[in-house]
């Protein structure tokens, strides 16, 4: 899954006191130049409402999700170097949009990104240099083919997904997560260094004191989530007997503390901090079976669908603010039933989705026509973006 934002945080030199948690943010307007295949393209989205995106492979459908994905995140989710992402003989790509929260405060955000490497980043017409900022106007979360990883790659996908629920859902958890990411940082040098106990444990007594107040955020987040992913597990799948149980990443029937103490000459000789929130997971069964070899990859698209909406509809009741859904081919792996049913959820939420689709009619079909959200459609070729009026005319938008 393309859940990256806590791994980008190391790297950012922002306080949290500089994040601006706007309420309901969504996308009015998108310009984008030099983006892979998108030279110029522009399109006004509905703020609150399905927007499709349709056209055939390679047409540029996915390249527009991403050009969201980025601008939300300052990262591509299909490739980590940014030169690629820079249409073939140009020197940079940049994006820029208007957001608008649910008190209509209108907001300008701008990227762009050189070959060289430089980013520029602007929000209400002002420079910024925090990822963080960038991230905390636009909560995006992504379904696609390699959403699977939650389920099938290493635990660090699973913190991934929930820290990155917690950074919306917690102001202090910034603070918090960098807290314990500096003082595992310099704990694990004193170990790999060999210097004495006494130094380890002046460091030991810090990764205790915030592993512990992360930890806690983590179980509230989880206590929160979890009857939120049975319930909606329950509607997709059918199933009734999901748990999600947290693993702080340390044996539980012992204090924290205590176990760093007994694991001293351990740590000493694998030279870093093997016990710890660093260390936490997700064990997700249904049954006593674990998800990834219960369920099928159709049923497993289902509930990391599952997992996502839960975090929307989480985010909702507790922060008012509303998720950026981005769906990458929602008909793939999903029969009829499947797909009506996570459609019909996904307009619950009563927020902003962008969807693509080879063809617009395969999810105009399963919204159908009693639905109050606004549906626009974006037919995309070779790179050029037209917008479909409700008469099925072409009212060209980039040509």
């Amino acid at each position: 899954m393309a859940i990256c934002l806590i791994g980008m945080l190391q790297n950012s030199e922002c306080q949290a006191n500089d994040i601006n948690f706007e309420q309901y943010m969504t996308i009015t307007a998108l310009r984008v130049t030099n983006f892979r295949n998108l030279a110029l393209a522009e399109l006004l989205p509905a703020s609150i409402g399905v927007n499709i995106i349709c056209g055939n492979n390679g047409s540029g459908k996915t390249s527009l999700l991403e050009v969201i994905y980025y601008l939300g995140l300052g990262r591509s989710f299909r490739s980590s170097t940014a030169s690629r992402l820079i249409k073939q003989n140009t020197d940079k790509f940049s994006i820029f949009s208007q957001l608008v929260s649910d008190s209509d405060r209108y907001i300008p955000v701008g990227v762009e990104r050189d070959m060289q490497g430089s980013t520029r980043l602007r929000i209400a017409e002002r420079d910024v240099s925090s990822i963080t900022e960038l991230a905390s106007y636009l909560p995006i979360r992504l379904i696609n083919s390699q959403s699977h990883n939650i389920f099938e790659s290493g635990p660090n996908f699973r913190r991934k997904y929930l820290d990155w629920g917690l950074f919306y859902q917690y102001e202090n958890f910034l603070t918090c997560w960098r807290q314990f990411e500096r003082v595992l940082k310099q704990r694990n040098a004193v170990l790999r260094d060999r210097l004495s106990k006494k130094e380890l444990d002046v460091w030991t007594d810090e990764l205790v004191k915030h592993g512990l107040e992360l930890d806690q955020l983590r179980r509230e987040y989880v206590e929160a989530l979890a009857p939120l992913v049975s319930d909606l597990a329950k509607e997709l799948l059918g199933v009734d007997n999901l748990k999600i149980i947290y693993q702080p990443g340390w044996d539980e029937s012992q204090d924290y503390a205590a176990v760093l103490a007994s694991s001293f000459l351990e740590e000493i000789r694998a030279g870093f901090t093997q016990y710890g929130p660093h260390r936490a997971d997700l064990h997700i069964t249904i049954g006593a079976h674990p998800v990834k070899h219960f369920l099928s990859r159709g049923q497993q698209k289902l509930l990391i669908c599952a997992m996502i909406l839960a975090q929307g509809k989480l985010l909702s009741m507790h922060a008012n603010k509303g998720l950026i859904y981005l769906v990458d081919d929602l008909p793939a792996e999903l029969d009829l039933l499947s797909r009506q049913k996570l459609i019909a959820l996904l307009l619950k939420q009563q927020t902003q989705i962008f969807i693509t689709a080879i063809e617009s009619e395969t999810i105009c079909d399963l919204i159908g026509d009693g639905s109050s959200m606004p549906v626009k459609v974006f037919h995309v070729e070779h790179g050029c973006i037209v917008e479909i009026s409700t008469d099925s005319k072409y009212a060209v938008i980039n040509s």
